[in-house]
C-alpha cells in the first residue's frame, strides 16, 4: 500500500528550521538573547526604555497579535509586534518604518548565530533532483526576508524549485493554504507530494489535512505519544528519505 502511495509522488517539501536548518540545543534561550538585540538596537536609536519594560510590552505584544489572529492561522510580519511594543512603549513608528524594519535585521542577526545546517540537506535534495522530484521549503516564521538569506547563504535555494515562508503569505502551519500555496507554485496535487517536518502538531498535522503524505523527522530516540499526529513515516536522519523513496 505504501508503494503504491509512494509512487505518485512528485515533490518531496520540507519545514525549514530543525529540519534542513538546525538550531544548537546547547545555545540556552537563544530567542531571548535575539529580543534582547532587538532592545540594544532599538535603544541606540532612542528607545529609551529600560529592558525589563520592553521585555513587557514585547510580551504582550506579541501574546496580543496572536490572542488576535490565532484561529485564523495568520502570519503578520515581525515588525508589526515591534510596531505594537513600540506603540505600548509611548513611541508611535508604523510597521514599514526603517526603525521597526530594523529591529526585525536585529533579531536575525542574533538568531543566525545558533543556526547550522544538516550534514544530510544538500545531498538530500541533489540526489531528489536529479531523480526528478521537485521540492520546496514551507516555514513558519515572522521575519521572511531572513529566512531567504538563510536559505540563500547555505546554498540551498538553487536545490529548492518553491519557497513559503509564513511571513510573507500571511498564513502559517497547520493552515492547509500555506500548503496550498506550495502546491500550486509547483503545479502539482496534494497526492502528490510528500512533506517532511519535525513537529507532529504543525508539520504533521497541515500536510495532513491539505491532502499530502508525510514524514516526521526524531533525530532523538524518543517515541512518537499515542496522542500525536501520526506520520505516514518517521525518520531519524534526512537521508532515510531516500531510502524511503527507493522501495517504490
Amino acid at each position: 500500500m505504501a508503494q503504491a502511495i509512494l509512487k505518485q509522488v512528485k515533490a518531496v517539501l520540507f519545514d525549514l528550521f530543525d529540519t534542513l536548518l538546525l538550531i544548537r540545543k546547547n545555545s540556552g534561550d537563544f530567542n531571548e538573547k535575539c529580543v534582547r538585540n532587538v532592545y540594544v538596537f532599538l535603544n541606540k536609536r532612542g528607545i529609551n526604555v529600560s529592558y525589563e519594560d520592553f521585555r513587557r510590552a514585547y510580551s504582550e505584544a506579541r501574546r496580543q497579535i496572536y490572542e488576535k489572529i490565532g484561529g485564523k492561522l495568520e502570519e503578520p510580519h515581525f515588525s508589526v509586534r515591534i510596531s505594537l511594543t513600540l506603540l505600548k512603549l509611548g513611541y508611535n513608528y508604523e510597521p514599514s518604518s526603517c526603525l521597526a524594519r530594523g529591529a526585525a535585521e536585529a533579531y536575525m542577526e542574533e538568531f543566525s548565530h545558533y543556526v547550522y545546517l544538516d550534514d544530510d540537506a544538500i545531498p538530500v535534495l541533489c540526489e531528489l533532483r536529479t531523480n526528478g522530484y521537485k521540492t520546496g521549503i514551507i516555514s513558519n516564521f515572522a521575519i521572511p526576508e531572513g529566512a531567504h538569506k538563510l536559505i540563500t547563504s547555505y546554498r540551498l535555494k538553487d536545490l529548492l524549485d518553491t519557497i513559503i515562508i509564513s511571513g510573507e503569505a500571511n498564513r502559517r502551519k497547520p493552515s492547509p493554504e500555506i500548503f496550498n500555496l506550495a502546491l500550486k507554485e509547483l503545479g502539482i496535487k496534494a497526492s502528490e507530494a510528500i512533506f517532511v517536518g519535525d513537529t507532529p502538531d504543525i508539520d504533521i498535522r497541515g500536510a495532513k489535512n491539505a491532502g499530502m503524505k508525510t514524514i516526521l523527522i526524531k533525530r532523538d530516540e524518543a517515541k512518537i505519544d499515542s496522542g500525536e499526529d501520526i506520520p505516514d513515516f518517521t525518520i531519524r536522519s534526512l537521508k532515510e528519505i531516500l531510502r524511503i523513496l527507493n522501495k517504490t
